[in-house]
Parts: C-alpha cells; sequence; structure tokens
C-alpha cells in the first residue's frame, strides 16, 4: 500500500494539477504500476523500507548539491570576469572518491559534471578523472559535502545488506 501512495503522490508532483481526471488517471497509473512492481518484479514490504531508508538520504543529497553549483557558478562568474588574462589554471586530476558502489560512482562523477567549471571524464573503479577550469577547483572536489554525503549513504547501505543477511541467517 506504501508503494502505491507513492507512486499516486509522484504522479500528481509531476502533473502540477488535481482535477478528478488527472486524480483518476493516477490512481489507475498507480495501481498499474504497483501491480508490476509487485508481480514481476517481486516487490515486497522489507524492500520498501529499504528504498525509504536510501530515498531519504538521497532527497537530502538534492539541497546540498544545488547549493554546491550555485557556489560553482559564482565562482565560474569570477574567474570569467577577472581583469586579468591568467586567471584561470585548467587542471586534469584523479581521485579517489572512495565509493564502491557503481551508482553512486555515478551520481557523483554526474554531480561534478553539471557543477559549473568541473567535468568527469573518466571512472576507474573508485577513481575518478576530472577537469577543472581553475586548480582551486580541483582542490575541493576530493572532500567536498558531496563525496561525504556518497560515502554516508554508501555505509548505510552497506549496514542494511549486513542486517538483511544477518536476517537470513537466523
Amino acid at each position: 500500500m506504501l508503494i502505491f501512495l507513492f507512486f499516486f503522490l509522484l504522479w500528481l508532483l509531476f502533473n502540477g494539477r488535481v482535477t478528478p481526471d488527472v486524480v483518476g488517471l493516477g490512481l489507475l497509473m498507480s495501481a498499474i504500476i504497483t501491480f508490476f512492481a509487485i508481480k514481476v518484479c517481486g516487490w515486497n514490504r522489507k524492500k520498501t523500507g529499504t528504498f525509504l531508508k536510501i530515498m531519504i538520504p538521497l532527497l537530502l543529497y538534492i539541497p546540498c548539491l544545488v547549493i554546491e553549483i550555485i557556489k560553482a557558478n559564482l565562482a565560474v562568474i569570477g574567474v570569467i570576469l577577472s581583469p586579468k588574462n591568467n586567471a584561470y589554471h585548467p587542471q586534469i586530476f584523479v581521485f579517489d572518491s572512495h565509493l564502491h558502489k557503481d551508482f553512486l560512482e555515478t551520481i557523483m562523477a554526474n554531480s561534478i559534471t553539471i557543477t559549473p567549471g568541473t567535468f568527469t571524464l573518466a571512472i576507474d573503479h573508485n577513481h575518478l578523472t576530472v577537469h577543472a577550469l581553475n586548480s582551486d577547483f580541483a582542490k575541493g572536489t576530493p572532500g567536498s559535502s558531496l563525496n561525504q554525503r556518497l560515502i554516508a549513504m554508501e555505509d548505510k547501505l552497506n549496514r542494511l545488506a549486513e542486517a538483511k543477511e544477518g536476517e537470513k541467517h537466523e
């Protein structure tokens, strides 16, 4: 039931208006997707709990990312508007993200890429090759709050997996 409610609220959020036809179609689509998730994908109550435990930190990651994007925009504007011709010093560097889950590495790489002044060139296991517009941008990437949040998320996922493994053996 919780997953049905999630899909229905997501439908209303993305639709942007609440009318009888939108609500009716949303209920129908949410029921179909819920049926598919339960019967075909094997979704159950435990998976819903795990999903919520993962989604909350991921949703809290988004405002942090937006703040980093705003700060990076201001830094890039400063470099562009600098009266000195040598205001920027491009640099390619590699850093260890300390992330071992592929989807979290991908989130980190995409977060770097959508942040102005930086671009992820390659991912090799947990090492990211990044191009930075300025050497100052390169200094802040490895220890960034974004990377720390993703490391914390990975730790939480690992604890959940260990707890689940412990339940199987009992």
